[in-house]
């Protein structure tokens, strides 16, 4: 299983058409972890599957989605209902029991991952407007492929670029 992961574009259709153009084919599902300011009937949001976040305002999407595949679950939300700016616990308490392998979220337009109890924690930064440490590649999403023992997760820039220095192999348990 191999996905992607974007957030916190607000408004700007065309990187998340250039993203869809240059995976399509390449990835099992594509997933959009809020704040993306662009109604569902857009054609640009059909191949995402799409939460609504705290800038989402007058624009239906759920709070969470989750998709099942062969190797496990995965659950996306924004983060902003689970105080994601302070700690993940309140995520912790959601992939319990939602029983999730991979729990995507956005909200800090900060990236980051992290493997808990079994369970990546991936933020894939904010592709518009990204904060923290990498700010100068100009926002960042991800890659997540699942192996039997591990989590490879590849951090891109908004070129579609790998960025060399984000990538992580993060062991399953």
């Amino acid at each position: 299983m191999k996905i992607l992961l974007v957030s916190d574009n607000h408004g700007d259709a065309q990187i998340l058409q250039t993203i869809y153009d240059h995976f399509n084919g390449k990835v099992d599902a594509f997933f959009h972890c809020g704040d993306s300011n662009l109604p569902s009937n857009d054609p640009v949001m059909t191949p995402y599957q799409t939460v609504i976040g705290n800038t989402d305002w007058g624009i239906t999407y759920p709070t969470i989605v989750e998709e099942e595949f062969p190797e496990g679950k995965v659950v996306v939300t924004h983060g902003h209902k689970y105080q994601v700016n302070t700690s993940l616990t309140p995520l912790l308490m959601l992939v319990r029991e939602k029983h999730a392998l991979i729990m995507g979220f956005g909200h800090t337009h900060q990236l980051g991952c992290e493997v808990v109890k079994g369970t990546l924690f991936i933020n894939p930064g904010s592709i518009s407007q990204p904060r923290g440490e990498y700010t100068r590649l100009g926002g960042t999403f991800a890659t997540v492929e699942v192996t039997p023992t591990t989590f490879e997760v590849q951090y891109y820039n908004r070129q579609c670029q790998p960025v060399s220095e984000l990538q992580f192999s993060l062991k399953r348990v």
